[in-house]
């Protein structure tokens, strides 16, 4: 909604229903008329517009494993212009294996008094127990597969959070790996 008044068009995702009717309420009382939203997620969206200028994503890439996420990265590159940036923002944890016990646990623990009321220690302990965070050095290794360049990157100072402005490359990943492919055939 923020960049609507900025759009010709924006086209909102979610894999959940209960968030689109939630934003749906707010686009109508808005009155914004340059928004179609769309149930779907980084796998199952299907782009039929013209190719985008911006795509930006919020706490939702840590849902997916590894492998899905460089997929839905090659997905989302596929969707970009060339020279379009995507706003990436998420769960990502930029420390060394061997500090993760001290991180997590202060992370957590931060929790216990913070007095947010949505975020308690239990949900971030869950977090790290079933989602699919990953570390800084493999998810900016998947993005660079992916047909990005890391223009830009904000890590937190507990060392938890990353903020990444990308921008996509000239050539699509399609295109990228075909040349990888014949190269490593020759």
């Amino acid at each position: 909604m923020a960049v609507a008044p900025f759009c010709a068009r924006v086209t909102a995702v979610d894999v959940s229903p209960l968030m689109l009717k939630v934003l749906k309420a707010k686009i109508d009382k808005a009155r914004l008329d340059n928004i179609d939203v769309v149930q779907a997620g980084f796998l199952t969206y299907n782009h039929k517009e013209e190719l985008a200028d911006f795509v930006y994503s919020r706490y939702a890439l840590h849902h997916l494993p590894d492998f899905w996420k460089a997929v839905a990265l090659a997905h989302i590159r596929e969707i970009l212009k060339p020279g379009g940036i995507f706003r990436l923002w998420d769960v990502v944890y930029n420390f060394d294996p061997v500090e993760a016990e001290e991180r997590i646990e202060a992370w957590c623990s931060s929790y216990d008094t913070a007095g947010d009321e949505n975020w308690v220690r239990a949900d971030l302990e869950e977090h790290v127990r079933d989602e699919h965070s990953t570390f800084t050095w493999l998810l900016e290794s998947i993005i660079q597969r992916s047909g990005f360049e890391i223009e830009d990157v904000n890590y937190s100072d507990d060392g938890m959070f990353a903020k990444y402005v990308l921008r996509a490359l000239g050539n699509t990943v399609t295109t990228q790996h075909k040349s990888i492919a014949r190269v490593g055939r020759t």
